[in-house]
């Protein structure tokens, strides 16, 4: 492979560079390089990007920017930017048929767009801006072509308009040497695949300008809240006639911790996604009488079984600041309960 081809990997994905996606779904510490591209292409590592960086232009740029859990002081949430953009559409045999779709309206709009069979049944829509761009931008621009197609889809990337600190959500980037036969490359507009090097040429050349982004994003409509016909609240006391067993759930809180969530919670915006499912969840045990330690408790069995119902995995276990968060946002929920 030519040196200067894999060079441009990294250029064309153009991301954090202070970390990568693996394979296996975990973040490796490891600045991305050439030596890093050679074995994505060859097949020794794939490798996932994160889109987002903060203030690439400004004083955080650099590792000195950090601070010890990798984030930034005082951030702004209008700072956090990509250069690229992509939709992962997981929708079996109509995939093709929706990303395509997709592609026309991006087309439309002036974006020139690039679609990837993923690797299973889905595909991903793979978009590049001439420079950094908002990251709300950037989605809101995607979302909005799924709007006007009314298309279904798994996530859009970048996942967050901001974050607390990076490095965010990767994608796993095309053309890895280890990818399944016929998957994971690009396509033409005829459906044929493109050679590498050829698909970083042509996709360096059709960069999106900043503007026409913009311009893509205000079309996009943001979701109405539907709110609930609840009947009229009733006055009586709350206070539970007996001590509640914190050994069982039952009512709304056992639904949420056996079901997963509802459609709701698996979009994205305020009081939804996975903080807004554990919060929820919490106020539906603390309105059913139990106690502090328990709430706190089975609040935490919940986050660590969010991988059942969403790629990511939990919201905060894992994390050194688990116990602090979850603490925090039963402190939350209880305010909230009615």
């Amino acid at each position: 492979m030519n040196d200067g081809v894999v060079t441009a990997l990294f250029q064309l994905f153009d991301g954090f560079p202070y970390a990568y996606g693996t394979n296996e779904g975990g973040c490796r510490w490891y600045p991305l390089s050439d030596e890093l591209a050679q074995r994505h292409i060859d097949g020794s590592e794939m490798v996932g990007v994160y889109p987002m960086v903060y203030d690439p232009h400004g004083v955080h740029c650099g590792t000195d920017g950090f601070d010890k859990d990798h984030s930034y002081p005082e951030m702004q949430s209008d700072l956090w930017m990509c250069r690229w953009g992509a939709i992962d559409i997981d929708e079996g045999d109509d995939a093709i048929v929706l990303g395509q779709n997709a592609i026309t309206v991006l087309s439309a709009l002036g974006i020139v767009a690039w679609l990837e069979p993923s690797r299973s049944k889905g595909c991903h829509v793979w978009i590049f801006s001439e420079e950094w761009v908002q990251a709300s931008v950037m989605r809101k621009a995607l979302m909005a072509a799924l709007q006007i197609i009314e298309a279904p889809y798994d996530a859009v990337y970048p996942k967050q308009d901001s974050l607390d600190g990076p490095p965010g959500n990767y994608m796993r980037i095309p053309y890895g040497g280890g990818r399944p036969e016929g998957r994971q490359v690009i396509w033409d507009d005829n459906g044929q695949i493109m050679e590498y090097y050829d698909f970083i040429t042509e996709a360096e050349r059709g960069r999106t300008p900043k503007s026409l982004l913009i311009d893509a994003a205000s079309y996009y409509t943001p979701p109405t809240t539907q709110v609930p016909d609840l009947p009229p609240a009733r006055d009586y006391s709350k206070e539970p006639l007996m001590k509640v067993d914190g050994t069982r759930l039952r009512g709304l809180a056992k639904q949420m911790f056996e079901n997963g969530p509802v459609a709701y919670y698996r979009q994205e915006g305020a009081g939804k996604g996975r903080h807004g499912f554990l919060n929820r969840f919490a106020r539906a045990m603390f309105e059913s009488g139990y106690s502090d330690r328990d709430v706190t408790a089975w609040t935490k069995d919940l986050d660590s079984n969010l991988g059942t119902w969403w790629d990511d995995g939990p919201k905060f276990s894992g994390r050194k600041d688990c116990d602090r968060q979850i603490e925090r946002l039963v402190t939350d929920a209880r305010s909230r309960a009615v």
